[in-house]
């Protein structure tokens, strides 16, 4: 396996901060050999949620919730029909071209 050889030629390189990292990936070793193996990732989720953050931290001191809701649903590519949801949820209304 070649993630084994670099693990091996990191170790002696004799360089901390990698060895370092190396004794990370070890730490992980079942989440690192899914995560080279596995098709799919969640790398579409934790973008939207980095670009939620990004909105929530440029709308500081701005108007409010609702702005922010606005945001993120145009951000979100909404253009579809906005359906009503219960109003309970963080996000009222959903995108229906979303959930198709």
């Amino acid at each position: 396996m070649r993630l084994e050889q670099w693990k091996a030629a990191v170790r002696a390189s004799g360089i901390a901060e990698l060895i370092a990292f190396v004794d990370g990936l070890a730490d992980d070793a079942e989440a690192v050999a899914n995560g080279c193996s596995m098709t799919w990732s969640n790398g579409m989720v934790e973008g939207f949620v980095n670009k939620v953050k990004w909105i929530k931290r440029s709308s500081y001191g701005q108007v409010g919730f609702p702005l922010l809701q606005r945001r993120v649903r145009l951000a979100s590519g909404c253009s579809g029909t906005v359906k009503q949801r219960s109003e309970t949820t963080l996000f009222p209304e959903v995108c229906i071209s979303s959930l198709s």
